[in-house]
């Protein structure tokens, strides 16, 4: 099976691509939920695609909404939640009181991060799309709340056999001046869509 193996250059333009679709993603959040967010650098590494959930392995639950393009550049997308971010986000989006309790996620809430993630993850693919010059259409998003294990064997199975390694674009939303809610967001290409991505960057040696 093909490895991913980036030099510095292709791991700085891939960066690039990277900050342009976080920076669009966290836009589109702040909009949808009126509240100003920051968004972390990405950071891009590559690793085991299980490894994707090491910032969440220690979570009692998380959700995730997951993302795949299947045409022009094949390429996948994860929307990683904290079980508390979850529900503050969800509060927020609901127009509910943080202090409010809340033990399970509803099916109003579930469908809410859903439209959260696919807001988000559409704006991500849009940046790149007038970016690179291609043309990327995702699928309709799909939703999971469980244990993180249960959520990546979730995603392997979205994602098959295509590739065991990912580079990773790993970005942090947070509500600005304030840790009320976190939100990873993971890229998750094959080799060959990063090579494709890479050719369009003028980065393949």
């Amino acid at each position: 099976m093909e490895q991913i193996i980036l030099n510095n250059d292709q791991k700085d333009a891939l960066q690039e691509v990277a900050n342009i679709g976080a920076a669009h993603a966290a836009t589109a959040l702040s909009m949808m939920v009126g509240i100003n967010i920051d968004m972390g650098i990405p950071e891009v590494e590559i690793v085991p695609v299980e490894n994707t959930i090491d910032r969440v392995k220690d979570q009692e639950n998380v959700a995730g909404v997951f993302l795949r393009i299947e045409d022009g550049i094949p390429l996948n997308i994860l929307m990683l939640l904290s079980k508390d971010s979850a529900f503050s986000l969800s509060n927020i989006l609901m127009g509910e009181e943080s202090s409010k309790p809340k033990d399970i996620l509803s099916e109003m809430d579930e469908s809410a991060i859903k439209e959260v993630g696919n807001v988000m993850m559409t704006s991500f693919f849009d940046s790149i799309t007038e970016f690179l010059g291609v043309s990327l259409i995702p699928g309709p998003p799909s939703f999971t709340y469980n244990n993180p294990t249960a959520v990546m064997d979730y995603v392997l199975s979205k994602i098959g056999d295509v590739t065991k390694e990912a580079v990773v674009f790993n970005c942090d939303v947070m509500k600005e001046g304030s840790d009320e809610f976190s939100i990873d967001l993971f890229l998750l290409p094959s080799p060959s869509s990063v090579k494709l991505i890479l050719e369009k960057l003028g980065m393949v040696t």
